[in-house]
């Protein structure tokens, strides 16, 4: 059974799959950062790469500045910052391409006109989304770009060669995840907070203010039952919130006393009162038999499926090169605004 995926999805698979040499800084000034067998690959060959890795994260900054104090690049996650685990992904994504484009030329497959065209329009909306000189001066020149692109392109092109031919059980997979523990409901509700947000803090309304918000969510909870819409109850209370909320039972983001609220109810049914930490709820249940959870589970399982089994595939083709990582080098280059300014 062929499936498709893009390749940079299966990339932190293979981070560590790289049997790799070392070589001493010979203090040049431009050197190559891989050689796989007599090809030498330096920092123009790569720009792409890191432009990729570098807009992805330069794009999550401002949130990561605000919730958490430090820069993107600078978050430790399990042991390693983002910068590190960047550059080792680079680092695999760059030797895997180059891998599998080189196997496309030796096995005959080229690029038809229909992937020369979107190679094309990729190249059109990065210059779109950046000026073309700024683009030139960090050397992501249309030649770098069309390039780079090509090589991705084919590399996608092959992997799918690679797995038309793999088999996914998808029965047994399906059967393997339980419907019951990836059930998701469907809900939406009317919410009166008694906290208030401000400044990324939470803090409680005072005692009044609370009482003021229990009267008032008990007056709209009758308007409910006395045939009310949410719509007509929005337009009237300026304090009320819609929310929509779905969940499998037992995610961490959906209070505790909201989703045994929720659970009991039958489709189509609203809830009575509902108090959590953060204020009052009101709920409606939309469908509380939804499989969109559940179908993701099963796409999810099937998707680390095909990634071992073209592991598996891609370490062969692997050994059979020589592959060498120039880290003296490599080492002093620094992820973050070698191609996306902060």
């Amino acid at each position: 059974m062929k499936r498709s995926k893009n390749l940079a999805a299966a990339i932190t698979l293979l981070t560590i799959a790289l049997t790799i040499n070392t070589i001493g800084c010979s203090g040049a000034k431009e050197e190559p950062i891989v050689t796989i067998d007599d090809k030498s690959i330096y920092m123009e060959d790569i720009l792409y790469d890191v432009y990729l890795i570098e807009k992805d994260g330069n794009q999550l900054e401002s949130y990561y500045q605000t919730h958490f104090g430090c820069s993107y690049w600078d978050y430790t996650y399990q042991g390693i910052t983002l910068r590190e685990s960047a550059k080792n992904s680079i680092l695999a994504e760059v030797v895997m391409y180059e891998l599998l484009s080189d196997q496309a030329d030796k096995h005959g497959i080229k690029l038809s006109a229909k992937e020369l065209d979107k190679v094309a329009a990729t190249i059109q909306s990065i210059r779109a989304d950046s000026s073309k000189e700024g683009l030139d001066q960090i050397g992501l020149t249309q030649n770098v770009l069309e390039k780079s692109i090509k090589i991705h392109e084919l590399g996608d092109k092959y992997r799918d060669y690679l797995l038309k031919d793999i088999f996914i059980d998808d029965k047994s997979i399906r059967k393997s995840i339980d419907f019951e523990d990836n059930r998701e409901y469907v809900t939406e509700c009317l919410f009166l907070p008694t906290v208030l947000y401000e400044d990324n803090t939470i803090s409680p309304l005072s005692e009044g203010e609370r009482a003021s918000a229990n009267k008032l969510i008990k007056r709209i909870h009758n308007q409910l039952l006395a045939g009310a819409g949410f719509d007509d109850l929005l337009n009237q209370y300026s304090s009320l919130q819609y929310k929509n909320r779905n969940f499998v039972y037992g995610d961490k983001d959906i209070e505790v006393e909201y989703q045994n609220a929720a659970i009991e109810l039958e489709k189509d049914a609203y809830s009575s009162l509902v108090t959590t930490d953060y204020g009052y709820f009101i709920i409606h249940m939309i469908d509380n038999n939804s499989s969109n959870r559940y179908e993701q589970a099963v796409g999810d399982a099937i998707a680390t499926e095909e990634d071992k089994q073209f592991t598996a595939l891609y370490n062969k083709i692997k050994d059979s090169y020589d592959i060498t990582i120039n880290f003296d080098y490599w080492d002093t280059i620094t992820i973050g605004s070698i191609t996306v300014q902060n």
